[in-house]
């Protein structure tokens, strides 16, 4: 397993949170490494949350420009991670005295920002608002606005600022962030976005500021408090012993428009014992489809030359599970369903894999059906968590895909790493 060795003190701040902090790897900013933990709670009917996110759904819009005016970019209680809804949610501390913020945890975008009072057009949000004159260490950067654009539905503008903010039990100064003042989009009770895409916000993105390039996280299916976490800085290490699913290590790829987003390569996806074959995977240029790991989206979205054929096997290998008819599907925002049992009682589907082959080798990540099945009890359906693309866009490994996986990001080593993980069973072992 996982190394347990981290050496942990700890601050519990309530029942449903807990952040502990480690020795740091290398961190500019950050005296240690953070580990930030908090409720797991997964959506048990995932049909209206999906169909909600479908229905206003992130376009991936070009990356403007990073100066003071305008970027574009895609598009969430302290201290600890929540899968709540379709987002997994953060929890920390801003100003001085604190003031406790809920903010989604983003992989595709790279601002730190929440709703600031005075708001001109806010979303509702659980708890206070942040409020500059409630703390001593707020600077605000008059020269500095910003316009983020997550998608036609989904925005913030505000201002660019300074203001302490507490990780888990570390306090570090002088960060900038959004005091967002107009804004809108999918946002859930929560106060902002946190942001930890790969930098092409320069300066101001969250994770050049705290100076580390190594992230980890691990979202649990268990929903149990204290379940799921996201480090920051120094991260587990990958297990290596043979008692273990070996880690699959894939290089990053660069994409020319989301400079911020995380992309894999997908060159294969093999259902049962049925190799689906991903378009130009075995060109000479090295070919197969980017993939974007976007942690805010449960769905994962592949091409419609690829998903075809993986459609078609899963409906042969899941029989005897009913397919439902295309209109009950589509009411929850998918595109393959099947029907419950009478009573609504989850059949067993046949334990069919799905391994998804990424470029670098033996990069193989292993799906049970409990990865890529989910089940929707008011629409009677156990639904397939995958959609197609449409024609220009964007493909994704969706989060549903990676629960219970230690998902690392090292970008000294520019490679993404993902390792089968009991989420709940590591973290009660380490503190």
């Amino acid at each position: 397993m996982i190394s347990a060795k981290l050496p942990l003190i700890f601050a519990l701040l309530s029942s449903a949170t807990l952040i502990s902090v480690a020795p740091s790897v290398r961190a500019a900013r950050l005296p240690s490494s953070v580990l930030v933990r908090g409720a797991g709670e997964f959506l048990e009917h995932i049909g209206k949350e999906i169909a909600n996110q479908l229905s206003g759904s992130r376009d991936y819009p070009n990356e403007g420009d990073q100066s003071n005016s305008t970027r574009r970019g895609l598009s969430s209680t302290p201290g600890g991670v929540q899968e709540k809804h379709v987002e997994p949610h953060v929890f920390l501390g801003i100003g001085t005295p604190a003031m406790n913020l809920t903010l989604v945890f983003d992989t595709t975008s790279d601002l730190l920002w929440t709703q600031c009072q005075p708001c001109l057009s806010c979303v509702a949000q659980a708890g206070d608002m942040y409020d500059p004159n409630k703390t001593e260490t707020y600077a605000n950067l008059t020269s500095s606005s910003y316009n983020y654009t997550y998608s036609k539905q989904s925005f913030t503008s505000g201002y660019f600022a300074t203001e302490t903010f507490a990780l888990g039990n570390v306090t570090v100064a002088n960060i900038t962030f959004g005091c967002g003042t107009r804004n809108q989009g999918y946002y859930d009770n929560v106060a902002g976005v946190f942001g930890v895409g790969r930098g092409g916000r320069g300066g101001v993105s969250l994770l050049n500021q705290l100076g580390i390039d190594r992230f980890s996280y691990c979202f649990s299916s268990s929903g149990a408090p204290g379940s799921s976490a996201v480090f920051l800085g120094g991260s587990p290490e990958l297990a290596t012993n043979a008692t273990t699913t070996p880690a699959a290590s894939t290089p990053m790829v660069a994409d020319p428009v989301l400079k911020s987003g995380y992309f894999v390569k997908l060159v294969g996806v093999t259902v049962g014992a049925t190799l689906v074959d991903v378009a130009g995977a075995s060109s000479a240029e090295g070919g197969g489809r980017a993939l974007v790991i976007d942690s805010t989206s449960p769905v994962t979205v592949l091409d419609e030359a690829t998903y075809g054929p993986v459609r078609r096997a899963l409906v042969a290998q899941l029989a005897p599970l009913k397919e439902a008819n295309a209109n009950a599907s589509a009411g929850v925002g998918l595109d393959l369903c099947f029907e419950l049992a009478a009573g609504g009682a989850t059949p067993t589907p046949p334990n069919v894999t799905m391994t998804l082959h990424f470029d670098g080798g033996a990069a193989d990540l292993v799906l049970p059906p409990a990865s890529y099945l989910a089940k929707d009890s008011a629409g009677g359906l156990i639904c397939l968590t995958m959609t197609p693309s449409s024609s220009n866009g964007v493909p994704v490994l969706g989060s549903w895909a990676l629960l219970d996986t230690l998902v690392l990001y090292d970008l000294a080593k520019n490679v993404v790493s993902f390792q089968p993980l009991d989420c709940a069973a590591f973290l009660a072992a380490t503190g």
